[in-house]
């Protein structure tokens, strides 16, 4: 169901910062509250790549840091993680609903180590940009266990240009995926449960209303407090078919909570996080913790991630310009190499065997000629000569 003026629950991501006395940072206590308003004390932002914006959300954490998907950056090696250092990346920030707090250059863009552009494991990274001076803080949803209910929103900017913002696309969504069917339709997903949120829900695109793309972020609500909690990942579309065809899509979302140390380890400082159950919380230590990452995919899928507002060619197309090559494009091309060798096979096979032919025949005229037996001329009996008067008259048979 869609919120307008329902409830929305973005109280432990409200960013409005006071500033004590002595300068230090204080938190705003997380609590839930009705209505739209809750978004006009919140912060949200997009990933613009050279002036235009992306469907890219940025997860904030500080006024200068903030995650995105990996996908969303450009690449001159993307299996190198080798980033286009040509591309202008900017983050936009709104305030609210539709007010805007600034627009800052990207200073640099780091993406997961262990981030796999043909899988799209690990589909996380850090970008880090400018800000106006003041400080700000969102939280990150740091324990699955404690979301009892998931928030999705998608912001979009009406004008990139003047950053200025469109309402915001919401809804809240409980019910219990299809695990099997999302796991049958992604390898990533089947190995990965707990780091991958999955579901089908879309929202139309600013760029296109016929086309409906998945909401960019979730946020996991545990009353009365509510975190960012995910990103979108990438897409599965059966049949090989086109994200905004009449295909079955099943939508991704990588979970942010054990990349924080990742984060922290860049960034030099703690991440904010939120979570309940102080005893019981457990968490990833790890900066270099990985998901697993499948050796293959699945027969008959369509793959997508990334910008979805500028995609216009399949994941295996998009790899293989970024440097990087699908199982099934490397597949095909094996398979292309062969049918070409085996091609030029036969027909240096019946070449070589024409030439064989030409030469027996060759052979046989030149040297047949010598080799020939010259049989002895026959000499049969002597003529009779008519003029003679001895000739007999008859001759004796022979036999």
């Amino acid at each position: 169901m869609k919120l307008g003026t329902s409830l929305l629950t973005l109280a432990a991501g409200l960013s409005s910062v006071l500033a004590g006395s002595v300068g230090e940072v204080h938190y705003p206590t997380l609590f839930r509250r009705n209505g739209t308003e809750d978004l006009q004390s919140f912060k949200g932002a997009v990933l613009l790549k050279n002036g235009e914006q992306t469907s890219c959300e940025v997860a904030l954490m500080y006024s200068t840091f903030g995650f995105v998907s990996a996908a969303c950056l450009d690449y001159t090696d993307a299996s190198a993680k080798t980033i286009n250092t040509t591309t202008n990346y900017e983050v936009a920030i709104s305030s609210g609903l539709t007010s805007t707090y600034g627009r800052f250059r990207a200073s640099k863009v780091t993406p997961n180590p262990g981030y796999d552009p043909v899988s799209y494991a690990n589909n996380i990274a850090l970008v880090e940009f400018e800000s106006n001076g003041s400080e700000f803080v969102n939280y990150i949803a740091s324990w699955r266990q404690d979301w009892v209910e998931f928030y999705y929103t998608r912001r979009s900017l009406s004008n990139a240009a003047s950053s200025t913002w469109n309402s915001p696309a919401t809804t809240m969504y409980n019910a219990q995926p299809d695990l099997n069917a999302c796991a049958q339709a992604n390898t990533l997903f089947m190995h990965n449960q707990k780091d991958l949120i999955c579901n089908e829900l879309s929202t139309p695109s600013i760029m296109n209303a016929s086309c409906s793309i998945p909401y960019a972020s979730i946020y996991g609500v545990n009353d009365p407090n509510a975190a960012v909690a995910a990103l979108y990942s990438h897409s599965a579309v059966e049949n090989d078919g086109s994200l905004c065809g009449n295909e079955k899509v099943y939508n991704y979302f990588i979970v942010m909570q054990n990349y924080v140390h990742w984060a922290m380890s860049i960034m030099g400082k703690k991440a904010p996080v939120f979570h309940t159950r102080i005893p019981e919380y457990t968490e990833v230590l790890d900066p270099g913790y990985s998901m697993i990452i499948p050796k293959s995919s699945v027969e008959g899928v369509a793959v997508y991630a990334g910008d979805l507002y500028h995609l216009d060619s399949n994941p295996a197309e998009a790899a293989e310009e970024d440097g990087g090559l699908s199982p099934g494009a490397i597949a095909g091309i094996i398979l292309g190499l062969l049918a070409l060798l085996a091609l030029l096979g036969f027909f240096i096979y019946k070449k070589l065997r024409e030439r064989y032919e030409s030469n027996r025949v060759r052979r046989w005229w030149f040297f047949g000629r010598f080799e020939k037996e010259e049989k002895p001329e026959e000499v049969g009996p002597p003529m009779a000569d008519p003029n003679d008067p001895q000739r007999p008259s008859t001759y004796p048979v022979q036999f």
